[in-house]
């Protein structure tokens, strides 16, 4: 019998080489395209999608890759597809009919298709394929609709005709930036998929993943899925977040290095495969193809123009730049008291208390207990008094299961209608919760502004909170699907599961089939966090009529304008440290800037040196936040040795002092799409040595962090760009450039250098940021090469909703020139509450003996010039930088 099979397998075998012999020809392992991207391929299963075969007896065609990565069932090259039928010229650029004949594997397959190429900017070229007769679901969001096609582009688009394929080329050096020609289109009702050639394999974005900053696709393929889960962050699952934005790099034979970005605006369920030939191939099962390409060529050009198309982000509170402490699982009021008073007692300034949901009665949203928290209410008052904020956590499942008439959340909200429907019914669908039973607003209907700023604003009346965090929204539900289940019909059983964290589109969270206001859960899931964000920041601002602060664990593209991230629940471990960098880098990217992880760690007990290493890291994180779990020991700054406080305290210290600059980049992100946190690659992009380093990072451009990840180490090895740099702590240059190189990092350091040519405001520190805001300022001034440099601040009152509109702030410029001259120009001073005295300059590469200096032309003695570092101060300055729209500082040097 054995002997029979064998026989017949090798008959398979010789029929199929004999049968697809012309069609399945593949040089290269790396140019197949997976045909059967299930779990669960055979042989007679790829026949029948009439796809090609490679037995696993069959050798590979090199040996840089594991056999079971290279595709087993894979694309023949006449597989069926699209071919042009029409192509009109439009205002927009030019609208293609694409038809097939043949259906492919999967069912509903639809054989008209639209294609629009629309030549929206200069920089920017959209490509949007759709059905040619009925409506698809397309993504909510606000997207700039551009109508006449841009006089001049960066790119050449090509259309081949049989089979229909489109290539982009950048014209400057023909580098491609989209070529679909790689593998067959599919479209059909509930399976899409379109695959493009990459320029290179320097790859980055795709989240939301944990992964190093650079995808390594090299010698491997890879398989990235994209739908929002409550699971912490660990490699190779799908996580809280949705965010199909890449940006890719392409290096020219002179090695002259530009950067590109892709944008697929698709908010199903999705994977992204990735293989090393390389290229990119999108599958989702739902929606349309709405493709952007951003030409770059820089970095920051790439990101500014997918920031055009999901709005830049908002501008925060400048309190919550400051250091905020909290937890799950103070448990009591008096537990809550002691750590704040531990923290009073050890000097340290902090600015946020947060607390979490065991500070609710039964885990009810917009409740607090009163017994085990009596006083609530006035602790906060305390705090607010004090200069402090407050933040509580809201989760997204509303209990159903209070008396009627006792839980007034739920009560107004099944009065107005405004939970997420079971399919074709009228009744909420349920799930479980922290509180038990659940229902689940629903952010897509209008009503439900009113309903939660409502009942946010009833609470805000007993504990006046600042900020609100919204958690458990990815939706997050403690059973699959919902109580009585899910349907059978395609929507709960589609023909293709992208590869979810538990293989089902309902595990842990709500049935696709689930009714939204605006479409179905199906086509909503990932865009939960973004809407509940989005309708709690319109809350925010009309009960506190101040700039809101909100907090989303689930985030989609564009959710940056109106929520903080911070990256989950991390565990207390060297990895997760590490991993919080690339994180906090490709979030940058996404447009949520103001974001952070977990400090110390949010699950296992943290040590001590891990404590102290993730703290100093943590001061150099947009959102600064230590926060643990529900019965982990303590881990607030004040309650380690007094060794460890000093140095952590030394952490908050720095980080406390560059808050106008942190402030002044917030600004410009909100403004200038600038990102806050950047990857070295980003600034030197024709360094190739740059490209995988993600253990440090640059704070603006002017930054350098470089911290220590590996436990019982002092060294760091580090890469040092070729630019002139400067060691933060002693202002003394460092000669060893453009290398890897050992910094001494022992527990007490974390390595900071400044870069030459630009100027950082900084403040002396206070208590906290509301108490300190009439502190001095100081000026660190880095010389270049050259001698100069360059600074700017941003100052308003820190609350307002509508400064920046009404120009009701202080924009301050200052400018060192090559002879020594530095200049402050005030060019906007509509905001005068607050005084903006300098007190300090510290001017750093000043290589030569200073003989006196001036102060607006008049000879100023208070001076201090280290030659050892090369460094001068001037100091007691004492100057009102309002005073006068331009002031200057002078020194001479000797010959």
């Amino acid at each position: 019998m054995a002997c029979l099979l064998f026989v017949k397998s090798i008959a398979i075998l010789f029929f199929l080489s004999y049968t697809y012999a012309q069609q399945c020809e593949q040089p290269l392992n790396v140019t197949r395209f997976d045909c059967y991207p299930e779990n669960d391929s055979t042989i007679d299963k790829c026949l029948a999608r009439k796809c090609c075969w490679r037995s696993s007896i069959q050798q590979t065609n090199s040996t840089d890759f594991h056999d079971l990565d290279v595709p087993h069932c894979y694309y023949p090259t006449d597989f069926p597809t699209y071919e042009v039928i029409s192509s009109d010229t439009t205002d927009f650029g030019q609208r293609i009919r694409i038809h097939k004949t043949q259906t492919t594997y999967m069912p509903h397959d639809i054989f008209n298709l639209t294609v629009d190429l629309i030549y929206e900017t200069e920089q920017r070229f959209r490509i949007r394929i759709y059905d040619s007769i009925y409506i698809r679901y397309e993504v909510p969001l606000q997207v700039p609709v551009v109508e006449k096609k841009a006089d001049t582009t960066d790119y050449n688009v090509e259309v081949k005709s049989k089979p229909f394929s489109i290539l982009v080329t950048r014209k400057s050096t023909d580098m491609i930036l989209f070529d679909s020609s790689v593998s067959p289109l599919i479209f059909a009702d509930q399976f899409i998929k379109i695959s493009t050639r990459l320029s290179s394999p320097f790859l980055y974005g795709l989240g939301e993943h944990r992964q190093p900053l650079l995808i390594n696709i090299t010698n491997s393929w890879k398989r990235l899925t994209f739908y929002t889960r409550d699971f912490p962050p660990l490699e190779n699952f799908n996580l809280y977040g949705v965010h199909p934005f890449h940006i890719n790099l392409e290096r020219t034979p002179n090695n002259q290095t530009s950067a590109h970005g892709q944008f697929f605006l698709n908010s199903n369920a999705m994977d992204i495969d990735l293989q090393p030939l390389p290229a990119l191939t999108y599958t989702t099962i739902g929606g349309i193809i709405d493709l952007y390409i951003f030409t770059g060529p820089t970095v920051q050009n790439v990101i500014e123009q997918y920031w055009d198309i999901i709005g830049k982000p908002m501008m925060p509170p400048y309190w919550s730049l400051g250091f905020h402490l909290g937890r799950y699982g103070y448990n009591n009021i008096a537990n809550l008291l002691e750590t704040i008073q531990r923290m009073h007692d050890a000097d340290f300034p902090y600015d946020v208390q947060w607390t979490d949901i065991d500070t609710m009665s039964y885990y009810l949203d917009f409740t607090y207990d009163d017994k085990n928290f009596n006083g609530l209410p006035e602790l906060v008052r305390g705090l607010q008094s004090d200069g402090k904020q407050y933040v509580n956590v809201i989760d997204a499942g509303i209990s159903s299961t209070q008396p009627a008439g006792s839980y007034f959340p739920y009560d107004d909200g099944i009065k107005r209608g405004i939970f997420i429907r079971q399919f074709n019914s009228s009744e909420p669908i349920s799930g479980q919760a922290a509180p038990g039973i659940t229902v689940f607003p629903d952010f897509t209907n209008p009503n439900t502004v009113e309903w939660w700023t409502n009942i946010a604003a009833t609470f805000h009346e007993k504990i006046p909170f600042d900020g609100i965090c919204i958690n458990m929204n990815e939706p997050s539900n403690f059973v699959d699907g919902s109580y009585v289940g899910c349907t059978t019909n395609f929507l709960d059983n589609p023909p293709y599961v992208p590869h979810v964290l538990g293989n089902s589109l309902s595990s842990k969270s709500l049935c696709p089939s689930a009714q939204h206001y605006l479409s179905q859960h199906y086509n909503l899931h990932s865009m939960y966090g973004y809407f509940e964000a989005q309708v709690t920041n319109a809350a925010l601002k009309s009960i506190r009529k101040k700039r809101p602060f909100v907090l989303s664990r689930s985030t989609f593209a564009g959710s940056g304008r109106f929520a903080a991230h911070w990256t989950g629940d991390n565990r207390s471990t060297f990895k997760d440290m590490y991993f919080s960098i690339p994180a906090i880098l490709s979030f940058n990217m996404f447009g949520i800037t103001h974001v952070g992880a977990d400090i110390c760690g949010f699950g296992f007990d943290t040590t001590e040196e891990l404590c102290i290493r993730w703290m100093q890291l943590g001061s150099f994180y947009p959102f600064m936040r230590n926060y643990n779990e529900f019965k982990q020991k303590d881990q607030d700054p004040a309650s380690f040795s007094w060794e460890a406080q000093q140095i952590m305290k030394q952490a908050l210290i720095i980080r406390y002092s560059l808050i106008p600059f942190w402030y002044t980049l917030h600004y410009e992100a909100a403004i200038e799409s600038k990102t806050i946190i950047q990857p070295l690659f980003s600034e030197y992009l024709n360094d190739g040595n740059t490209y995988g380093i993600d253990q440090q990072f640059l704070v603006g451009r002017a930054i350098l962090v470089s911290p220590n990840l590996i436990s019982e180490t002092e060294t760091v090895h580090a890469y040092i760009p070729a630019d002139v740099w400067y060691e933060f702590q002693s202002g003394a240059r460092i000669g060893t450039v453009g290398q890897f190189t050992d910094l001494n990092a022992p527990l007490s350091k974390i390595n900071v250098h400044v870069r030459g040519g630009f100027i950082i405001p900084m403040q002396t520190p206070g208590a906290n940021l509301i108490l300190g805001r009439g502190n001095p300022f100081i000026l660190l001034v880095a010389q270049s090469q050259a001698g100069d440099a360059k600074g700017n601040l941003f100052w308003d009152d820190g609350d307002s909703i509508d400064s920046i509109e009404t120009k009701t702030y202080n924009y301050l410029e200052f400018i060192l020139t090559t002879s020594n001259t530095l200049t402050i120009n005030a060019l906007v001073t509509n905001y005068k509450y607050s005084p903006m005295r300098l007190d300090l300059v510290k001017i750093l590469g000043v290589n030569k003996s200073v003989t006196n200096v001036t102060v607006n032309g008049k000879p100023y003695s208070d001076y201090l010039y280290n030659f050892l570092d090369q460094v001068l101060l001037i100091h007691g300055l004492n100057m009102d930088m309002l005073a006068q729209s331009s002031q200057t500082i002078q020194w001479t040097i000797t010959n």
